[in-house]
């Protein structure tokens, strides 16, 4: 895998060069989720090559479809992992509903956050909230945000972090 770029970017540019690549370049919105969440499993063993049990937490969006592909390739990879949803599975539409399917199809563990789950996670995956939050954080959501945020293991967040 080529190295990953250094540069940061806005929630806006970010947003921009995914429409580019899907409407001007005619990529599928499912191969960009596929490839960042292949980028962000590769960089996720480069930097926590001994993690073992790693919780990805994935809420409703594209966001949430990067973190069922990350926990796919984790369990293809034979690492003990879960994906924790804050949506219901049942209510997700394109890209992350193929990917929440995928992950299924590959045996992943998948089940409702609750704090308990956390239990036992050397490393969590923020994959709740990407680029296209607008709005303040409420409830369940900000909930989860705070028990992860508490809970004594490191945070690797998709896109930007949640909280």
């Amino acid at each position: 895998m080529r190295e990953l770029p250094y540069e940061l970017y806005r929630a806006a540019q970010v947003r921009e060069l995914d429409r580019i690549a899907i409407e001007e370049r005619g990529v599928p919105g499912y191969t960009l989720m596929s490839r960042a969440g292949e980028a962000a499993f590769h960089l996720l063993r480069q930097r926590w090559p001994d993690a073992r049990r790693i919780t990805v937490v994935c809420g409703g969006g594209n966001n949430g479809g990067d973190g069922y592909v990350v926990a796919r390739l984790a369990r293809q990879a034979g690492l003990p992992v879960k994906a924790l949803t804050l949506a219901d599975p049942a209510k997700l539409t394109g890209d992350a509903q193929t990917a929440w399917q995928d992950a299924l199809a590959a045996e992943t563990p998948i089940a409702p956050f609750t704090p308990m789950s956390l239990d036992d996670s050397e490393l969590l995956v923020d994959a709740i909230l990407g680029t296209g939050l607008e709005r303040e954080v409420t409830g369940a959501w900000r909930d989860a945000i705070q028990t992860m945020n508490a809970y004594p293991a490191d945070i690797f967040a998709l896109d930007i972090p949640s909280g």
